[in-house]
């Protein structure tokens, strides 16, 4: 890989920099490195480069929408709406998410060191969820396929809409909704979550998680 491209947003516009980003396309490796993130939003949709990009700061609402191919690193928070539509690569984000993480993801992973808001993972159609700290409400919303894997606690209503997927809880939960139900947990599962948490950095035999699924 190549010697980092720097950008810095304090000094160049979120469009420019979309831009910019945008034009390496689906080239060889490059490793881009952006400066001066201070909540801006609509950072980085559409990305599609191979290699890595990382964020110095905090990253604003509906940022890295359908972002593919690469790996990002963001040294900060995360807005609403982020990943919105990822489809691969992963995305590692060392602070806190805003609602609706994820949303409509259907490949890749989207790992979380700290805590998410309200609807963590909402209508997830594939992609995998790691939330290292707790949740709020209506985690899982009409999840349909896919995997969220909460460390901490959840919030009311968790799996609400649920019609597929798993949600994998370790914590406690306030309430969830009626249309899913606490199965057992198998060898399957304890392995499904050692692979997807060891992709996120993290070790853990998964036998200290409970199951949820679809009670339909």
């Amino acid at each position: 890989m190549s010697s980092p491209i720097q950008i810095n947003l304090t000094t160049t516009s979120a469009d420019a920099v979309n831009a910019q980003i945008l034009s390496f396309g689906a080239s060889p490796e490059v490793d881009v490195s952006i400066a001066g993130c201070s909540g801006q939003n609509f950072i980085a949709n559409g990305v599609r480069l191979h290699g890595r990009i990382t964020f110095a700061g905090n990253v604003g609402d509906f940022s890295l929408v359908s972002f593919g191919n690469a790996e990002a690193n963001i040294d900060g928070n995360v807005g609403d709406f982020f990943a919105h539509s990822i489809q691969s690569g992963a995305i590692f984000v060392r602070g806190d998410a805003g609602s609706s993480l994820g949303a409509l993801g259907s490949g890749g992973l989207i790992s979380i060191k700290g805590n998410a808001l309200d609807r963590a993972a909402v209508a997830l159609q594939g992609a995998d969820i790691v939330v290292r700290g707790n949740v709020r409400d209506l985690a899982g919303l009409g999840l349909q396929s896919g995997t969220l894997i909460i460390c901490g606690n959840a919030g009311k209503e968790m799996g609400k809409g649920l019609r597929g997927g798993t949600i994998y809880l370790r914590g406690d939960v306030e309430s969830i909704s009626p249309e899913i139900e606490e199965v057992r947990l198998r060898e399957p599962d304890k392995l499904k979550i050692g692979m997807i948490m060891l992709k996120s950095g993290l070790n853990a035999t998964g036998k200290e998680f409970r199951v949820y699924r679809s009670a339909s």
